[in-house]
């Protein structure tokens, strides 16, 4: 297991893009999440919220370019008494460590199922930010239709793998490689559990808080619900492969997780799920949310970044 010890911790995660950020502490409860995206991280950080006692009614969208209020819980500055990392001392820095009695993990997922799950999240529904990709090549067609769904996402991940430095890919967390994130040399967590193990993952959290004398239920709301169900359809002419060799570091750490014989496939998809997906991608749906004026270019972003 890893030792941290001086500012490790920080000093290595400061070294990964937004890792300070994406570390969410419980200090009474001794539980540190870090989070990686499209793993369940909306559901996640709603629990870890609740554990540090932040008042959950604050958590509001407001003018975010947030899908709905669910989506609140990203917006850092609402958390009040969630101390970000950086705001620790160096000597409490110092004892996070399970063996000081800390609950430290991570969730990680297929990198075949995160990608059409991020792609079908962050672009094919059109959410407010993903209007800045318009222009580009790989950007879904509407109104969608089962051909043009699988078409596009073979088209988007193509792009990936042609381009390394896509934009997507080497600055938004939803794309990014999830062993960079995880920076396990320097995180010294308890496990880190894959998607399907959310079982385990609260069985050994309340372990935990049992045995500091806490006894609760963990908050966990169910959020970024999406339309279309993992077909197997997505996957074929080279799709699949060509995942495989865009996230190869993460299927090198964690292949051994991954079996996608096993992966439960849905039928294809139905004329009226496709509906769904077309209504939800409209200015003004519930999941889209209001049109957004302003949008804010690349490279502006990456600058900022």
């Amino acid at each position: 297991m890893t030792e941290t010890t001086d500012d490790a911790l920080l000093e290595g995660l400061r070294k990964v893009p937004g890792g300070v950020w994406r570390t969410y502490i419980a200090p009474d409860v001794k539980v540190i999440y870090e989070a990686i995206n499209k793993n369940a991280c909306t559901s996640l950080k709603w629990m870890m919220a609740d554990l540090a006692g932040e008042d959950l009614s604050t958590f509001r969208a407001g003018a975010q370019p947030f899908i709905d209020d669910t989506e609140a819980v990203h917006h850092r500055d609402l958390w009040v008494q969630s101390p970000k990392l950086d705001r620790l001392s160096a000597e409490e820095r110092a004892t996070i460590s399970p063996e000081d009695g800390w609950f430290i993990f991570a969730v990680i997922r297929d990198p075949r199922l995160r990608l059409f799950s991020a792609w079908q999240n962050r672009i094919l529904l059109e959410i407010p930010n993903s209007q800045r990709w318009r222009d580009e090549p790989w950007f879904p067609r509407h109104p969608m239709t089962r051909d043009t769904v699988i078409e596009d996402f073979a088209t988007f991940v193509f792009h990936m793998e042609n381009d390394p430095e896509m934009w997507l890919r080497a600055k938004d967390p939803h794309f990014r490689d999830q062993v960079e994130m995880l920076a396990e040399d320097v995180v010294p967590y308890s496990r880190i559990y894959e998607l399907s193990e959310m079982a385990d993952l609260k069985q050994d959290l309340h372990a935990h808080l049992e045995a500091r004398g806490q006894n609760q239920d963990l908050y966990m709301p169910r959020a970024n619900p999406t339309p279309l169900p993992v077909t197997a359809e997505v996957f074929g002419n080279g799709v699949k492969e060509a995942i495989e060799r865009i996230y190869a570091a993460d299927f090198e750490r964690f292949g051994h997780l991954w079996d996608f014989s096993k992966v439960k496939m849905r039928d294809p998809w139905t004329p009226a799920q496709a509906a769904a997906g077309e209504h939800e991608s409209e200015p003004g749906s519930p999941h889209r949310g209001p049109p957004q004026d302003g949008a804010v270019p690349p490279q502006a972003r990456e600058h900022a970044a």
